[in-house]
């Protein structure tokens, strides 16, 4: 049994199992931040911005507006993998400000479902910003260079041999 536990991680810390790890870390919260956003922007868009309202926030439609584009779309960027980082940065001010609106205006408690839901969804978004997108990524299929074998060929040498 002490071996196969060994196995498991040897497996996970190669590139493979760390790469699918990312692969399913950015998934989940991709998932989860579209679900958010579009529940929000189908069904909640005014009662989400009067609630906004109410903490005094300046602005509060371009705010909503803000947080569902940033949960939807940047949700559906993070799913894929393309433009993460940005992505990422638009997610972590988002759910980094429903954390301090869990502890500073609705509980005070860290420990509610709210506040706890916020900080892992922002240590998470954190986690990931740092990572980066992972090597199963848009991102990094449009960053890697030409293998050698696929240089530009000067087409008239070809030609000729």
């Amino acid at each position: 049994m002490k071996a196969r536990i060994q196995d498991i991680f040897a497996v996970l810390s190669r590139s493979f199992g760390r790469e699918s790890v990312i692969l399913f870390l950015r998934i989940w919260l991709g998932v989860m931040m579209v679900y958010h956003g579009s529940d929000k922007l189908f069904r909640s868009f005014e009662p989400f911005t009067a609630h906004i309202h109410t903490f005094g926030v300046p602005l509060s439609k371009f705010v909503g507006g803000f947080v569902i584009f940033s949960q939807f779309v940047g949700g559906a960027m993070i799913f894929f993998g393309f433009l993460t980082r940005p992505a990422l940065i638009c997610i972590l001010l988002t759910v980094f400000s429903a954390v301090l609106e869990a502890l500073f205006f609705l509980t005070y408690d860290p420990f509610s479902r709210k506040a706890e839901l916020a900080l892992l969804y922002s240590v998470l978004t954190f986690a990931l910003f740092i990572t980066g997108p992972g090597l199963y990524s848009v991102d990094s299929f449009l960053s890697r260079e030409r293998s050698p074998g696929h240089e530009d060929v000067n087409h008239d040498e070809w030609r000729k041999s």
